[in-house]
C-alpha cells in the first residue's frame, strides 16, 4: 500500500509539475497584456496582477488592423476547417465502407501526401493561385488547403472501429451512401468527428507563411500576419505586443476548453481501437 500511494504521489507530482511547465507561458501572456505600461517596464520574471487595464489591447488594434485580419482568420478557419471536414469524412467512408478494388492503394497514397513537406508545394500553389485570379484574395489562402491527408486519416480509423452492422443494415434499408454517412455513421463516430474539426481549426487559425505571401494588402491577411507585423511596430511597448499575443492565442483556448470532453472521448476511442 505505501508503494502505491508513493508511485500515485509521483505521478500527480509529475503531471502537476507538467501542468505548470504548460500553463506559466500563458499565464505570463495574459497577464502582462492586462498589466500597465509602468508595471510591465519593471522586468518582473513572474508578472504580478496587482492591477489591470484593457488599455495595452485597445492600443495593439490601433496599431495594426488586427480587428480586421481577426475576421479574416475567422473567416479562413470556418472555411477551410468545414472543406476539409467534408472532404475527410467523404474519403474515409469511401476507404471503409464500400468494397471496391484499389482503396489500399488509394489509402496509401494519401498517406504518403502526409510525408510531402509543405514548403516543396508553396510554388506549385503560388502559380496555381495567381493564374486563377485568387492572389490578394480570401479564397487564395484557403484553396490550396481544402482537404488534408491527416484528417482523412483520423477520421478513416476512427469509421474502421465502428460496428459495419449498423451500416449494413441502413443500406438494407433503402439508404444511400450519403444518407447512411450522414446519419449512420457520423453521428456513431462524433467524438472523432470533434477531434478532426478542432484539429482542422487549430490548422487554419495557426497559418503564417501561405497567407503572408499568396496576400500583399493588410486587410486581407490574417491575425498570425498582424501579430508579426505587431512586434515590428511595438517593439518597444512588450505590454502591447502580449496583449497581441493574447488576442491571438484566446480563441485556441476557448476551443480546447469548450471542445475538451470531446478530445479526450475522440483520442479515447482511438486508442482502445
Amino acid at each position: 500500500m505505501r508503494r502505491v500511494r508513493a508511485g500515485s504521489v509521483v505521478r500527480w507530482l509529475w503531471l502537476a509539475g507538467i501542468g505548470v511547465v504548460i500553463a506559466f507561458p500563458v499565464y505570463v501572456t495574459v497577464v502582462t497584456a492586462l498589466l500597465p505600461q509602468s508595471d510591465v517596464a519593471a522586468g518582473r520574471l513572474i508578472p504580478v496582477p496587482t492591477r489591470l487595464t484593457l488599455d495595452n489591447l485597445s492600443e495593439a488594434l490601433r496599431s495594426a488592423p488586427l480587428a480586421r485580419q481577426y475576421a479574416v482568420s475567422v473567416a479562413v478557419m470556418v472555411l477551410q476547417s468545414s472543406a476539409q471536414l467534408i472532404t475527410a469524412a467523404l474519403a474515409a467512408y469511401a476507404l471503409v465502407f464500400p468494397r471496391w478494388r484499389g482503396r489500399a492503394v488509394v489509402f496509401a497514397i494519401v498517406l504518403a501526401t502526409l510525408a510531402i513537406p509543405g514548403e516543396s508545394l508553396v510554388i506549385p500553389n503560388f502559380e496555381l493561385a495567381t493564374a486563377l485570379g485568387l492572389r490578394d484574395t480570401l479564397l487564395g489562402v484557403v484553396v490550396p488547403y481544402l482537404a488534408a491527408g491527416y484528417a482523412v486519416f483520423l477520421l478513416r480509423q476512427a469509421f474502421l472501429a465502428l460496428p459495419r452492422e449498423a451500416w449494413e443494415a441502413a443500406r438494407l434499408d433503402g439508404c444511400g451512401d450519403l444518407r447512411a454517412l450522414l446519419h449512420v455513421v457520423l453521428p456513431m463516430a462524433r467524438p472523432q468527428l470533434v477531434t478532426a474539426a478542432m484539429w482542422c481549426a487549430l490548422s487554419a487559425w495557426n497559418g503564417y507563411f501561405w497567407p503572408l505571401l499568396i496576400t500583399d494588402s493588410p486587410d486581407r491577411r490574417t491575425i498570425q500576419v498582424g501579430l508579426a507585423q505587431l512586434v515590428v511596430e511595438e517593439a518597444t511597448t512588450p505590454a502591447v505586443i502580449y496583449a497581441g499575443t493574447l488576442l491571438v492565442i484566446l480563441p485556441t483556448l476557448l476551443l480546447v476548453l469548450f471542445g475538451q470532453r470531446f478530445l479526450i472521448g475522440g483520442l479515447a476511442n482511438r486508442v482502445t481501437a
